[in-house]
């Protein structure tokens, strides 16, 4: 198989009109025969996060390029969050930055022809296009809206456990899923679930073996601005995000900005920042037989 990524990233209006920087970032990249595709959500509130996301980032790609080997997945997880985090510090401290510029989510999708998985590390939204057209989305929330910030891990998290109650079992990580098929549109009822601070702060890993691979067409992780969008529900956003018409070149910046352009004409359009970055997988051709 072969793999292709794009992404994009744009500006919200609750941004535009308050004259702040766009603080969502997209980045993604094929590095041998690993497709990488990495989104990255500034706090609003922090410091210089729109640099943050940005640095946040492209420290995640380069621990990716790094990393990949021939060791199991879950190792080469474990391997890309300690160079991330090696790499985001030595960078922070480089630009002369504090915690509050580095208060960023990432979620970023790995894949080979073997497999891959998908981290993310604090919120937003992951979404699965299958061959035969239908879609499944996770989104994933904190309580109080108190994101777990790569930033927190130089404490080990401690401040961030203390604020979210000190309790590291209580279950404050939100998972809403559903499923969407062009037969019956939006399934009816969602699947939920809940995950520990524990298991939150280390990150949510989904694993992408590669039987599963063989069905996926698009793999798409999005920051939390596509839930913000006036007059328009997530779960189709997701939707028409995903809905490509023409995959070659830049696929995902055109497909952003028709939709961007599309919902503005019922209302603003992206109220908070909004990124996606995608991997399309695309089945190798087999030569066909030599005709006598």
């Amino acid at each position: 198989m072969i793999l292709h990524t794009d992404h994009y990233f744009s500006i919200g209006q609750a941004h535009l009109g308050q004259g702040s920087p766009c603080q969502d970032f997209a980045l993604s990249d094929v590095h041998g025969d690993t497709a990488f595709a990495i989104v990255a959500d500034g706090c609003s509130t922090g410091g210089l996060t729109d640099v943050g996301s940005r640095v946040i980032a492209l420290s995640t790609a380069q621990a990716i390029r790094e990393c990949v080997g021939n060791q199991p997945w879950d190792k080469t997880r474990r391997l890309i969050a300690t160079q991330q985090q090696a790499t985001m510090i030595s960078s922070r401290r480089m630009l002369g930055l504090n915690q509050q510029d580095m208060l960023a989510t990432c979620v970023y999708a790995l894949l080979s022809p073997k497999g891959g998985f998908v981290h993310l590390q604090g919120d937003g939204v992951v979404a699965f296009k299958h061959r035969d057209g239908h879609i499944r989305m996770s989104r994933y929330d904190w309580a109080n809206n108190m994101p777990a910030y790569l930033a927190y891990a130089e404490d080990n998290y401690a401040a961030f456990i203390a604020a979210q109650g000190g309790d590291v079992q209580a279950f404050n990580l939100s998972l809403e899923g559903w499923t969407y098929t062009s037969q019956h549109g939006i399934g009816r009822e969602p699947f939920r679930d809940t995950f520990s601070i524990e298991k939150g702060v280390a990150g949510i890993a989904i694993a992408i073996s590669q039987a599963w691979l063989e069905n996926l067409e698009f793999i798409a992780v999005f920051t939390d601005g596509v839930t913000q969008i006036e007059n328009q529900d997530w779960k189709q956003a997701v939707v028409d995000l995903l809905a490509f018409k023409n995959v070659a070149g830049e696929f995902a910046k055109r497909r952003m900005i028709r939709h961007i352009k599309d919902v503005q004409k019922s209302g603003k359009g992206p109220i908070d920042d909004i990124a996606y970055a995608v991997i399309r997988v695309q089945p190798e051709e087999v030569p066909s037989a030599a005709q006598p």
